[in-house]
């Protein structure tokens, strides 16, 4: 850890396992006790199968996106030498056409999710919660850098979703 960054408070880490853990909780156990899905088959394959593999590259896709980006953001944060507090541009192919592609990764995995799982109640109701809390936020971001950086690009117009928000 970086001497510059801050210390998360011990109970803001516990509690983000906390939810975690109860999340993953709800997950499996509506996937395995309520709605019993059964295991994918390999051909001749069905559309509940198609689907599940479409939202388990949807996961992985979104995944990546998440980590590149937050690795360019902390990248950012490194280059604060001294306890200085520089404000940085992020600068990456991720970073094109909008501020916060971090944010779009974590949406897009639980979008995967919801799909792979066949709309399951409880990662609808996930995907939903995730959506409406980065989004406000990735808007809030977007507005900032705006604001704060004159040479801002011009081509980053969306805050979190590509061509959306």
């Amino acid at each position: 850890m970086n001497k510059s960054s801050h210390r998360v408070p011990l109970v803001v880490t516990l509690s983000a396992c906390i939810v975690t853990i109860m999340n993953g909780y709800i997950q499996s156990f509506y996937l395995v006790r309520v709605r019993k899905l059964a295991p994918l088959s390999f051909p001749p394959l069905s559309w509940t199968d198609i689907q599940c593999w479409l939202g388990i590259v949807l996961f992985f896709l979104g995944m990546m996106v998440n980590i590149k980006s937050d690795g360019v953001l902390r990248d950012l944060r490194r280059g604060n030498k001294g306890g200085e507090k520089a404000y940085y541009i992020p600068q990456s192919p991720l970073f094109t056409y909008i501020s916060c592609p971090n944010f779009f990764g974590e949406i897009l995995e639980w979008f995967g999710f919801t799909v792979a799982s066949n709309f399951a109640f409880p990662a609808v109701a996930f995907f939903i919660y995730t959506s409406s809390n980065l989004i406000p936020r990735g808007i809030a971001h977007h507005e900032w850098y705006q604001y704060k950086f004159d040479d801002y690009p011009k081509e980053r117009k969306w805050a979190v979703i590509p061509f959306l928000v």
